[in-house]
C-alpha cells in the first residue's frame, strides 16, 4: 500500500516521480517542494488527500470489529462513549467507525499518531476541534475522513482511481 499511495500522490500532483520524502517529528511524510498531503491505507484501499495547509485523512474498511466498544472506551472521551452506548445496537459499529476515522484524520492533520487518540476530546456535533473542518465520505464499503484548516468545497468527493 505504501507504493500505491506514492503513485497516487504523484498522479494527483501531476508528477512523474516524487522526491525522497522527509518525515516530521511523529513520522508524517512531507517534502518542502510538494503541496501538503496525507496518505492512509486500510486493507486493500488507499486514500491520498492534497490540500492547502496541513491536511489529514483516514480510510477504514467497514468491517466487524470484535470488542469495538472496549476500544471506544479506551480511545474516546466519556461523552462520545456515552453517546455511542445509547445508540441502538445495529447503529453502534457504523458510528464507532465514524468516530475512529474522525479521530485519526484530526491527529494526522496535526502530525500526530494513532497512539494519541485518547488525548483528543472531539465535540460530537463536528468531530473536529475549533478551526478545523472534517468531512466523511463512503465509497463502497470504505469510510474516508478528511480534515483540514479550510472547509472542503461544495461537491468535494473522493475520486476512485484504479491502477
Amino acid at each position: 500500500m505504501w507504493l500505491a499511495g506514492r503513485i497516487l500522490l504523484a498522479m494527483l500532483l501531476g508528477r512523474e516521480a516524487l522526491p525522497a520524502l522527509e518525515r516530521g517529528p511523529n513520522g508524517k511524510p512531507f517534502h518542502p517542494q510538494l503541496a501538503n498531503f496525507n496518505i492512509s491505507n486500510s486493507a486493500t484501499g488507499v486514500a491520498v488527500l492534497v490540500g492547502e495547509g496541513e491536511v489529514g485523512c483516514d480510510i477504514e474498511l467497514l468491517r466487524p470489529r470484535p470488542r469495538f466498544m472496549s476500544v471506544a472506551r479506551h480511545s474516546f472521551s466519556g461523552g462520545l462513549v456515552d453517546w455511542l452506548e445509547r445508540l441502538p445496537l445495529q447503529e453502534q459499529l457504523p458510528a464507532f467507525w465514524r468516530l475512529w476515522t474522525a479521530h485519526e484524520a484530526v491527529l494526522k492533520q496535526q502530525g500526530g499518531t494513532v497512539w494519541q487518540i485518547s488525548s483528543l476530546d472531539l465535540p460530537l456535533e463536528t468531530l473536529s476541534p475549533a478551526g478545523l473542518h472534517l468531512s466523511h465520505f463512503t465509497v463502497s464499503n470504505t469510510l474516508v475522513a478528511c480534515c483540514g484548516r479550510e472547509p472542503f468545497a461544495a461537491g468535494f468527493t473522493p475520486e476512485l482511481i484504479l491502477l
